[in-house]
């Protein structure tokens, strides 16, 4: 939940006369204690970007369950949207892994793939449709928040909906401007104003209805992202995220948030 929720955006249109990169570093809490770590890099230019990440659990939570993740995707713009994006994903559990293939093409899933296959013995899962799948955005390419015009750190800038589809399930996040805050003073690379957003997790395809956990998450209204300007450009990216769970809050906190151009 806290790297949907980390992985946030909205496909708006923006100018890079460079190649602007972005390398951040993040630490997983819960409830203080370190259980995870995930790294990003995000390479943006006027007309495309190509974005990585991997993740693991750490820690004692290492010793319960085993978890790790890496994620990559290569899209275009045009305009004021992201035309087209691929984006490829591999989960790795104690249980099981997963590998996911995925394009996008003018807001439309085109073709994804999941291997092996999402279990749903009952046949209760909400179906994925050509409609669910149409006006999406991939969880990787949601990642930046990028502003056209106006302020950066206006409120506006967080006052978005994504409707995030992960081949598995279909989602939106919807964010709200809560307040202007300052990033922490021990990141490496970014000292300055963030936005708070509330997050809102909407369910739409893919998941149990009835399931716990997606209740959970749909009543819950303790969830948060901080984002931050990436130096250079006229984009924001997650710089901070906070859930509240049963068993305590997850905390994603960059330590590093650096950007370089070339």
């Amino acid at each position: 939940a806290a790297l949907a929720i980390l992985l946030v955006a909205a496909s708006t249109s923006v100018a890079f006369a460079q190649t602007t990169q972005l390398d951040a570093a993040y630490s997983v809490y819960l409830t203080g204690i370190p259980v995870g770590r995930a790294e990003v890099t995000v390479e943006l230019t006027e007309s495309g970007f190509v974005a990585s990440g991997s993740g693991k659990t750490s820690g004692l939570i290492r010793l319960l369950s085993k978890g790790a993740g890496s994620m990559s995707v290569r899209g275009t713009f045009k305009g004021n949207r992201i035309t087209a994006s691929v984006f490829s994903g591999l989960l790795n559990t104690s249980r099981r892994e997963q590998k996911i293939e995925l394009s996008v093409v003018n807001g439309f899933a085109k073709g994804y793939s999941i291997d092996p296959p999402q279990r749903d013995p009952d046949n209760k899962r909400v179906p994925i449709t050509n409609e669910t799948r149409t006006n999406v955005v991939d969880p990787m390419s949601a990642m930046l928040a990028l502003v056209s015009k106006g302020d950066v750190l206006s409120p506006e800038s967080c006052n978005r909906t994504l409707p995030i589809f992960d081949g598995r399930y279909r989602f939106n996040l919807v964010l709200s401007y809560l307040k202007t805050d300052q990033a922490a003073t021990k990141t490496d690379g970014y000292q300055g104003p963030t936005l708070v957003c509330q997050v809102r997790y909407v369910p739409i395809a893919g998941h149990h209805p009835e399931g716990a956990a997606i209740k959970q998450m749909a009543e819950n209204r303790n969830m948060f992202v901080w984002l931050a300007p990436v130096a250079g450009t006229r984009a924001l990216a997650p710089i901070k995220a906070s859930v509240s769970t049963p068993i305590g809050t997850f905390v994603v906190e960059a330590k590093r948030f650096r950007t370089s151009t070339r």
